[in-house]
């Protein structure tokens, strides 16, 4: 299952840059998002045929990050997706404060 268009459609609302893994550009905020796990969940005959993946959303700014956090959290449950937590750090050496989604959605294995 490709989340990809999943979760930049998902998030598309927000009108900030989001783009998987690597961010290359210099906005004040943005988000990028990684595969931490993919696994098959059912199987019949032999094959796998639904898959969860669980993502990693990760939001950078400069400002205060509480109403889009909010709004992350729930432009991806209406997406589909299952939250698992939320993680918030602030980054001293570039003065961001870091927002971990971290989720989780099932769909149909496209291999």
């Amino acid at each position: 299952m490709n989340v990809n268009p999943i979760v930049i459609g998902a998030l598309y609302p927000l009108d900030i840059p989001v783009v998987p893994n690597v961010y290359e550009g210099s906005a004040d905020e943005y988000i990028v998002f990684n595969y931490a796990d993919e696994r098959p969940i059912i199987s019949g005959d032999d094959t796998d045929l639904f898959d969860r993946t669980t993502i990693q959303i990760h939001y950078f700014t400069k400002n205060n990050p509480q109403a889009n956090k909010k709004a992350i959290r729930r432009l991806l449950r209406a997406a589909g997706f299952t939250i698992i937590s939320t993680a918030e750090f602030y980054e001293d050496d570039t003065r961001y404060t870091h927002v971990v989604v971290e989720a989780e959605i099932d769909g149909a294995i496209d291999e």
